[in-house]
């Protein structure tokens, strides 16, 4: 006698949980505005200062040391273990000198071992 074979799919629900953030390390640049531990940037806030197409390659550094500088700053004011602010930059295009501003809504976490700043979704 013939047999047909029959397929049962169980699949277990898989937690949909976003991927942890990822980090890059500022440390040399966060030591420079104060910071005594390591400091760390997110991924997300690299990408979102680093310069676009039509601007000059020279703004990353400028921005990152504002935004690191700010971020201790706010912490120092706030004599907490966090903290939110707004950082806004100019953005000038390199042909047209036309100047646009970005601004981002922040966050600073000081941990024992170190400090993240990031733009609030990254946390």
């Amino acid at each position: 006698m013939p047999t047909q074979l029959s397929f049962v799919f169980r699949t277990k629900p898989i937690a949909q949980h976003p991927p942890p953030p990822l980090w890059v390390d500022v440390t040399q640049i966060g030591r420079a505005v104060g910071f005594i531990t390591d400091a760390e940037l997110s991924l997300a806030l690299h990408d979102a200062l680093t310069p676009l197409s039509t601007e000059e390659d020279g703004d990353y550094d400028q921005r990152l040391y504002d935004a690191l500088w700010l971020a201790h700053f706010q912490l120092s004011l706030d004599q907490s273990r966090s903290a939110t602010f707004a950082f806004t930059f100019p953005r000038k295009h390199w042909k047209t000198e036309e100047i646009t501003e970005a601004s981002l809504r922040l966050r600073v976490e000081a941990h024992p071992q170190s400090v993240l700043v990031g733009l609030l979704p990254d946390f």
